[in-house]
């Protein structure tokens, strides 16, 4: 029998599908010519935690480190046991195993390790499969390859693996030590994405707060040509001095430079040096890769990445509605522009108001180089027997974002001119530009954000003027600007510099390192993480206690600065993937053992723990009644609140209300609990509803009521007639309830006139 073992069960039909089914059974297909396809979930082993590896290594102390957990065993995942017997049993059955995990490193191993840990014995080959289509999987099953051909794959990923392991739980261990000793009780996670991503957070967030405003000078004209006038720019030519600090961004900081230029132009003949019309256009946006897309939803709607994931997966597997949702790449096959006519009849079915009349079928646009496709293809739509009605509100705008994005790839590129005008003035020169679009194409659906705003009437009035042509310089104007500090991240922002660290890293060599990590991805230039685990990156440093949202702004906790400030940069910059990218790259090409690589690991690790007695955090938050510790913010699977530090010697739990600890009892000073309805008393029984008058209350509106009394001036109140009105909301101690508080009216005072006065008596 020749088993086949795809990475996922949408591979694994699929492949069933392009040999012949036979019989479908739970967990495998009978197929054809003696096949049998079986399928993983994703990794249905898992790494087992030191210790169950050493049962001496359940407490955590200094003198374990490094631990002694080499060759790290694997175990079977609980939730994937049952689909893990049903591989187990074929196995066992088999004198021929196929691999088919995805066409990368991961895929390999995914694989790989189920063969190695059921100690198979048979032929293994690789079947390479880079879509969901039956023809795809039909032309790879022609071409079977042995699977020892991708040895090297497979080591580059168990080295990678096995070193994260190690490095990760070893330093976290250490540094968790250290942190108990002064009073803190969190884990204090490290890991090699994890901490440079949270570093990066907390970087931007101390640049942005300690940022020191200062002044540049933008200075703009206003010149007349044949009684056409216009607004131009200064160009920052070589002659003019620029702050030598700033390289990237020159601008004027010098007042008395800004001065003289004004001096040396206004009221002056001035020449047009250049008139230039350009005929531009510019293509479509590719379609999306799994990053790509949680950047446009986060910008659009808000979503998170992690969410984001979530329903591209449901898309995916539920509906099998998309192609597969964790890709990295941005182009297509030529399959896939085979395929492109019924898509597209298919779109337009679904989405009628797309404009179907401009759609070019033949138009092999950018997004198809299957020279580019790396592992997967980009997530684009495919054809099925699903509706629009079977999406929830949030997969509808996410499928509708993919619908579009590929829609786009068949219509008429944007086309445009550009007109460019070059004023000279007493050696200095000012620009400016306008455009008009001449047919919008695919921006029609998609908005261009690379193109200006345009003003057809400017551009009529540049394209006017002739080359050559004398005119007058009417007035200089110098603006004085501040200078304003890096955005505190969004997730949108923070993603997109994950896809490019790279340009934090100092030296030339690591930064060169990480950029020929991402050669051949699209939008990758010296990236860290992958799309996927970005998202549960994020996701893991907001449950651990290190990030929080504020808006859609995230902003790093006192222990997450403390952290970053007190770890070596080796640790906190991505310069040890580089590092590790080189040493990978040689196990890959056989130069190097998975061993000695993992030797070299636990060195490092070893004088990083050295390093961990450094640690400097510090305990904050309020004073818990005990007065022996604070009260800090703890997040569970039952809900998030405030404990204290000292637990479990202080059972003092307080829930959470507007980021901080539910404050005492106006009434009492007693404990208040509090739920999605209503916040009571313990001891007394107050009770205060969070829906008052059909207006739910924030949490900010709530605290404001039970520490100060009264909230603001809300509005949205409604009446038992569904009129709207203003109040404020007033607790009342003496009766334990919640009442409303009108606002004054103030008195229009009237001027009236004597004579008026006395003819109204």
């Amino acid at each position: 029998m020749k088993l086949i073992i795809a990475e996922k069960p949408q591979l694994a039909q699929v492949i069933a599908e392009a040999i012949g089914i036979i019989s479908p059974k739970t967990g495998y297909f009978e197929c054809k010519n003696n096949y049998v396809v079986t399928n993983a979930i994703g990794h249905i082993l898992m790494q087992k935690m030191p210790e169950e590896i050493n049962e001496q290594y359940k407490e955590w102390r200094l003198e374990d480190l490094p631990l002694q957990v080499r060759p790290i065993p694997l175990k079977v995942k609980p939730q994937t046991a049952e689909q893990f017997k049903v591989v187990q049993g074929l196995l066992a059955q088999a004198d021929t195993v196929i691999n088919a995990g995805d066409p990368d490193d991961e895929g390999q191993l995914l694989v790989d390790e189920i063969i190695e840990f059921c100690q198979f014995k048979g032929v293994q080959q690789r079947l390479l499969v880079n879509d969901l289509k039956v023809e795809s999987a039909k032309k790879a099953l022609a071409n079977i390859e042995p699977n020892s051909k991708y040895l090297g794959m497979r080591n580059k990923a168990l080295a990678r693996s096995q070193a994260d392991y190690i490095f990760g739980l070893n330093l976290t261990r250490a540094y968790t030590i250290f942190a108990r000793k002064k009073g803190i009780k969190n884990a204090l996670m490290v890991g090699r994405v994890q901490t440079p991503t949270l570093a990066l957070i907390v970087r931007r967030f101390l640049q942005n707060r300690d940022h020191k405003e200062s002044y540049y000078y933008n200075i703009g004209g206003n010149f007349t040509f044949n009684q056409t006038s216009f607004n131009a720019k200064l160009v920052l030519t070589e002659n003019i001095p620029t702050d030598p600090n700033n390289e990237k961004e020159k601008r004027i900081i010098d007042e008395a430079i800004a001065n003289g230029i004004k001096t040396a132009c206004e009221a002056k003949s001035v020449t047009l040096s250049a008139v230039t019309i350009e005929d531009k256009t510019t293509s479509a946006p590719l379609p999306f890769s799994l990053l790509d897309l949680q950047v446009r939803l986060n910008n659009k709607y808000g979503f998170s990445s992690d969410k984001v994931l979530k329903i591209t997966q449901d898309l995916r597997e539920k509906h099998k509605a998309i192609t597969y949702n964790r890709s990295d790449c941005r182009y297509l096959t030529d399959d896939q522009f085979n395929e492109a006519p019924q898509t597209l009849d298919f779109l337009t079915d679904l989405f009628p108001e797309l404009p179907k009349e401009q759609v070019d079928k033949t138009k092999k646009g950018r997004a198809f180089n299957a020279n580019k496709v790396t592992a997967h293809t980009a997530i684009i739509p495919v054809t099925g027997k699903y509706q629009l009605n079977d999406f929830t509100q949030d997969e509808l705008k996410v499928f509708t974002e993919i619908a579009t994005q590929y829609f786009i790839q068949f219509l008429p590129e944007k086309s445009y001119q550009q007109v460019t005008a070059i004023v000279a003035c007493n050696g200095y020169q000012f620009k400016t530009t306008a455009t008009k679009t001449l047919n919008h194409g695919w921006s029609k659906l998609v908005a261009d954000d690379d193109v200006e705003e345009e003003n057809q009437s400017d551009f009529e009035q540049l394209a006017s003027l002739t080359e050559q042509a004398q005119g007058q310089c009417n007035r200089i104007e110098i603006k004085k600007e501040k200078t304003k500090p890096l955005p505190i991240y969004t997730e949108a922002t923070l993603l997109k510099d994950l896809q490019n660290i790279s340009k934090y890293v100092k030296d030339p060599d690591i930064k060169k390192l990480l950029i020929d990590k991402d050669k051949g991805k699209d939008g990758e230039n010296g990236g860290i993480g992958t799309p996927a685990t970005r998202s549960a990156i994020i996701k893991k440093l907001v449950d651990t206690g290190y990030i929080e949202y504020q808006g859609k702004k995230i902003l790093p906790t006192d222990l997450a600065i403390d952290f970053i400030g007190s770890l070596p940069d080796i640790i906190t910059y991505p310069d040890m993937t580089a590092l590790w990218f080189e040493q990978q790259r040689e196990i890959e090409q056989g130069n190097l053992s998975v061993n000695s690589f993992l030797d070299r690991i636990e060195k490092f690790v070893m004088e990083q723990i050295k390093q961990a007695e450094n640690l400097k955090v510090e305990l904050k938050g309020e004073p818990c009644e005990c007065g022996k510790g604070v009260l800090i913010l703890r997040k569970t699977d039952k809900g998030t609140f405030f404990s204290c530090s000292s637990y479990p010697e202080c059972k003092v739990i307080k829930p959470a209300l507007n980021n901080g600890p539910m404050p005492n009892c106006p009434c009492c000073n007693g404990n208040l609990k509090g739920n999605s309805a209503v916040i009571e008393c313990e001891k007394c029984g107050l009770k205060i509803w969070r829906k008052l008058m059909n207006k739910t209350l924030t949490d900010s509106q709530l605290l404001a009521l039970i520490t100060k009394g009264k909230t603001p001036l809300i509005k949205g109140f409604t009446g038992k007639s569904g009129k709207e009105f203003e109040a404020y909301a007033k607790l009342n101690k003496a009766e334990k309830k919640v009442e409303l508080d009108f606002p004054v009216k103030e008195m229009k005072v009237v001027k009236v006139k004597r004579e008026e006065f006395l003819h109204f008596k």
